[in-house]
């Protein structure tokens, strides 16, 4: 390959590896190294703040001590039913303590006009949103386990062959670049002249 076409190709191919790399370290690598959960968003109900189709990163939280760390703004996630699996993320709009110091939190998604019915206890809690990905969370869902798993060796793959398609391709330059060889001069000797008269 050329240096002109390689030179073309360089901006366009350091921009996808970057979006991809970015993306498959905000959904996989993070969540991973600090126990954190990938949830996709299913309904409207966060729009826009949270688009559906996103990835939403979940901090896990345990009883009241993760809820005392919650407070108005914050959006979580949280087990509505407890004879149902489906998980629901909104946000906190309101904080309720009773007697003995257990909380209660109002919740509500931005899109919708009023507040949950019901208030989240501690107990309902499964976590507190770190972050979205928009639009990642449909990727995941067209992903099983070890196609994800593939897709992060495939990337990885994909940076290592580039970096190495760079380096060959500097080597190839410099090496272009070196001046022809070079013609010996013969040196002068001090005192002697080089005209025969």
């Amino acid at each position: 390959m050329t240096a002109m076409v390689r030179k073309a190709l360089h901006p366009l191919l350091v921009v996808l590896l970057a979006a991809v790399s970015a993306l498959l370290l905000a959904v996989v690598v993070v969540p991973l190294a600090l126990g954190w959960v990938p949830l996709t968003v299913l309904s409207g109900s966060m729009e826009p703040t949270v688009p559906t189709g996103s990835q939403v990163v979940v901090e896990p939280l345990e009883g009241e001590g993760g809820a005392a760390r919650l407070s108005t703004g914050d959006v979580v996630t949280f087990m509505p039913r407890p004879d149902d699996d489906t998980l629901v993320t909104h946000r906190i709009v309101a904080v309720a303590v009773d007697g003995e110091g257990r909380r209660s939190f109002t919740t509500q998604g931005d899109a919708n006009a009023a507040p949950d019915a019901e208030p989240v206890t501690a107990t309902q809690l499964r976590g507190v949103v770190k972050y979205h990905v928009p639009w990642a969370g449909h990727a995941a869902t067209l992903l099983d386990a070890e196609q994800k798993r593939g897709g992060v060796v495939l990337v990885a793959a994909a940076l290592f062959g580039y970096a190495l398609w760079q380096l060959v391709g500097a080597a190839r330059d410099r090496a272009g670049a070196r001046p022809g060889p070079r013609h010996r001069r013969r040196r002068r000797t001090p005192g002697r002249s080089s005209c025969p008269w």
